[in-house]
């Protein structure tokens, strides 16, 4: 007898897996289902990770709608973080490692991150200040350590109305730091610096110590950390400053603050497609489930049933 036969042989004496009740097939079918679906949590949260764009503040470069997969590996991959409800942002942090990155954010690299103020959202727009450097906008220009900043290619921005340097945004971030389209010089911190708080803007300081999940307090222009007075700060990892290409109608960094570098998530990939509508994306991952589901617990039965139809049929034909 050949190798092939004695395989073929040995794949027909092996005996397909019996149940001794329907209860124990369904357990065994949850027990596997659920190895796979942590499986592929761990790989989506490690490797890829999807994002939908919700708001037209990456316009013209990324429209309201578009579906993009992100290389986690080339900003640095994270382990599982994130635990949520699907197409929720009800869930939970876990405590995790961020792995070492090919490399890191660059000025004018779209990147995908977590919402510094909810972590429990993505968000993607363009880098714009790396650790170390300097941003400042005038009359809608961005310079980059004091050298203007090309504009992306299709990059939404009305210069014909210009917002002057004597109106200050109250939403603006740091407060008091002019509005979207003057925005005065600051300083984008890197893992190291020493941050002098007596001198520092309270909301800029504020929001760095914040991030680094201090115990901080500010009382009658001092500082306090875990109850402690403090003048200085050392910065624990580096800073980014973000920006949506739809530069009149983006809530950026310009409103909201630095992104610190564990926040970053990944880099967009060239795999990138329109969905009219977030609603197609339930639909789609509920017919898979649905179809996992049938195949699960239907399909043997089907397939049984079937069987069992054309062993009648073929006995009343012998009769």
């Amino acid at each position: 007898m050949t190798d092939q036969e004695i395989k073929k042989t040995s794949k027909k004496k092996r005996k397909k897996r019996t149940f001794a009740t329907k209860k124990e097939k369904v357990i065994y079918e949850i027990k596997s289902w659920t190895i796979i679906i942590l499986a592929v949590w761990i790989i989506r949260s490690m490797i890829f990770c999807n994002y939908i764009i919700p708001t037209g503040s990456m316009e013209n470069t990324m429209m309201t709608g578009t579906f993009v997969i992100g290389n986690q590996l080339q900003y640095g991959a994270q382990t599982p973080h994130k635990v949520a409800i699907p197409f929720t942002q009800i869930g939970f942090m876990l405590p995790h490692a961020k792995l070492p990155a090919i490399k890191k954010p660059q000025t004018g690299d779209i990147v995908i991150f977590e919402y510094p103020q909810d972590r429990m959202f993505d968000y993607v727009k363009r880098c714009i200040g790396t650790p170390g450097s300097t941003v400042e906008v005038k009359d809608k220009q961005v310079y980059v350590n004091g050298i203007p900043f090309d504009d992306p290619p299709k990059a939404n921005i009305n210069y014909q109305d210009i917002r002057p340097a004597s109106y200050v945004n109250p939403y603006i971030w740091p407060t008091g730091h002019g509005n979207k389209d003057q925005y005065p010089s600051i300083y984008i911190p890197k893992k190291g610096d020493i941050i002098n708080l007596d001198n520092a803007n309270p909301a800029y300081a504020y929001n760095i110590l914040q991030l680094e999940k201090q115990k901080v307090s500010y009382q009658f222009g001092n500082w306090y950390i875990k109850g402690k007075r403090v003048h200085t700060y050392k910065v624990k990892q580096d800073y980014y400053f973000m920006m949506g290409d739809n530069r009149d109608n983006s809530l950026d960094s310009r409103f909201w603050g630095l992104v610190p570098y564990s926040y970053i998530k990944g880099k967009p990939t060239s795999v990138q497609f329109l969905l009219w509508d977030k609603t197609w994306k339930k639909v789609l991952v509920i017919t898979g489930m649905a179809l996992l589901l049938f195949y699960a617990f239907f399909w043997d039965y089907i397939k049984e049933k079937r069987n069992r139809k054309k062993e009648e049929e073929g006995s009343s034909l012998k009769k």
